[in-house]
């Protein structure tokens, strides 16, 4: 079945009307979510068994096959493979290539909230803070449990020495790692088990500690 250009509308449409394609659709905009959180496990769990597009999008993401996905497919995915290939390129010191891809990828899909994070990340590698903070506050407007752009902000932040926002962001990101977001089974926010409280405190102590260590 081909997928709708708009899935969010088209969801929308199904469910105000109560046709029983609206269940398909969400399962589709949580794979979305999944995807845009790098969460692959739980991508590949929610994608409908039907969908071969992108299941083999998903394998070849696995496999680092980019190139068949730059061109090709859905809208976000063509955009999520510009990220992917935006963060390849940043990670080998093409920083200028490397926004041209993030860039790429939010005129393809406007809405993806980790090609705005790396985005942030490369203004502050410039030195840039406060319009990497506007770009990684721009992500979380799209996908507040998101923890990548929690934890740059409270990068960000520490360079401003802001620490009370450094403390709450970093929070949230430890937090959203250990025990990250499935809206799909029913269960936002929600008590950690014990064993994954304690690692929380402990990862966010440690944390901590070194990012205040180096505060002159």
């Amino acid at each position: 079945m081909a997928l709708p250009e708009d899935l969010d509308r088209a969801y929308a449409e199904a469910l105000a009307a109560g046709r029983p394609e609206a269940a398909r659709l969400r399962a589709l905009l949580d794979f979305r979510r999944a995807l845009f959180r790098r969460d692959l496990e739980e991508a590949r769990r929610l994608l409908p068994p039907d969908e071969e597009e992108l299941a083999r999008f998903l394998s070849d993401l696995e496999a680092g096959r980019l190139e068949p996905w730059l061109e090709a497919g859905p809208a976000f995915v063509r955009a999520e493979a510009w990220v992917r290939r935006g963060a390849e390129l940043a990670e080998a010191g093409e920083k200028a290539a490397a926004r041209e891809a993030f860039e790429r990828a939010l005129a393809l899909f406007p809405r993806h909230p980790r090609a705005l994070v790396n985005l942030g990340n490369l203004e502050l590698e410039a030195g840039r803070t406060d319009a990497a903070i506007a770009y990684y506050q721009r992500a979380l407007e799209i996908d507040p449990e998101l923890a990548d752009a929690h934890h740059n902000l409270a990068v960000a932040y520490k360079r401003k020495g802001d620490l009370d926002r450094m403390v709450r962001h970093l929070k949230r990101a430890q937090r959203l790692r250990l025990y990250p977001p499935r809206e799909s089974l029913g269960r936002r926010g929600g008590v950690p088990p014990f064993y994954a409280r304690f690692w929380f405190w402990f990862l966010l102590a440690a944390l901590a500690y070194l990012l205040l260590r180096g505060r002159g």
